[in-house]
């Protein structure tokens, strides 16, 4: 449901004797507006592994990824019920650091990844193609790691999907997770500030870290992913049954072959806007058979 998360409380006081018996490292400025010195604190901690005080206003910075810091990797999905025990874990580990007991419902997020798993088996590179060459409304499609990765992205919000087996490859995780991931198609969401303010006007982390909202952004993510479809054997008699529609027929093979060798950017180049708009309409509505074409992606939680 989540993986990484970036969360802040404030006020909190923590003394600066609780930072030197934590090794913390301190950095110190000096304030532009009221010449203040104001110090912040980075800690190091196995089990959290980014957290930073800043003194001036007694902020508290935590960023970790809920199903790493619950079970140690983050291909392990979460349940509702793992939210419930992140925010006890949480706070355990907060009060053992510092001494303070920080309530769950205090906690607001600047940053919340949304994920899940799809098991597709051997589809998943065929999956990666197919939306690599589409185009999102206001998003740059970009394609990383040899095409094992594809995302849509702006500089507020992002989209992607990508081969979980090759990636825990690539970092060398264990062999056991490695076979685990074998046939993930992974979906990782990055809401944008308007997502989480829209859904939650204080930020509240008890009120983000929930199923509906899960739902809320991965049914707006996956509403917007096109499945194109392959004709295979057409026979003659569906043929002698459409015989009137024959000229549609030839147009929608036609675009569907272009589809498969060209991404959606370079079709808006060789089509004007109001044609390209007719096929894509066309190819909603067509009853020509599919052959062995990708299915929806559907989250069943």
């Amino acid at each position: 449901m989540f993986d990484t998360v970036k969360l802040k409380v404030r006020p909190i006081y923590i003394d600066s004797d609780t930072m030197a018996e934590l090794n913390a490292k301190s950095f110190t400025s000096l304030s532009k507006e009221t010449g203040a010195l104001s110090s912040s604190y980075t800690i190091y901690d196995e089990q959290i592994p980014f957290i930073k005080y800043i003194e001036s206003s007694q902020t508290l910075h935590v960023q970790v990824s809920i199903p790493k810091f619950l079970y140690g990797d983050n291909v392990t999905m979460l349940t509702e019920a793992d939210i419930s025990f992140f925010f006890e874990r949480l706070q355990n580990r907060i009060e053992q650091l510092f001494h303070i007991h920080i309530p769950h419902d205090e906690w607001t997020i600047s940053r919340c990844d949304v994920c899940w798993n799809f098991q597709v088996g051997k589809d998943v590179g065929e999956y990666v193609k197919w939306f690599s060459k589409q185009k999102l409304a206001y998003k740059d499609t970009i394609t990383y790691n040899q095409d094992q990765t594809v995302a849509f992205k702006n500089k507020s919000s992002g989209i992607q999907f990508y081969d979980k087996h090759k990636q825990v490859t690539r970092v060398k995780e264990a062999s056991d997770l490695i076979e685990r991931s074998k046939g993930i198609l992974r979906l990782e969401v990055n809401p944008s500030d308007n997502d989480i303010k829209k859904y939650a006007p204080e930020r509240k982390a008890v009120e983000l870290l929930t199923k509906p909202f899960f739902d809320y952004m991965t049914d707006k993510a996956l509403r917007q992913m096109e499945y194109p479809s392959e004709a295979s054997e057409i026979s003659l008699s569906w043929l002698m049954e459409n015989k009137e529609s024959i000229s549609k027929i030839e147009t929608m093979l036609g675009f569907q072959m272009l589809q498969r060798m060209f991404d959606e950017s370079t079709l808006r180049q060789i089509y004007k806007s109001s044609t390209f708009a007719n096929r894509k309409n066309m190819a909603k509505k067509m009853t020509i058979p599919k052959g062995n074409c990708l299915s929806p992606l559907a989250i069943n939680s």
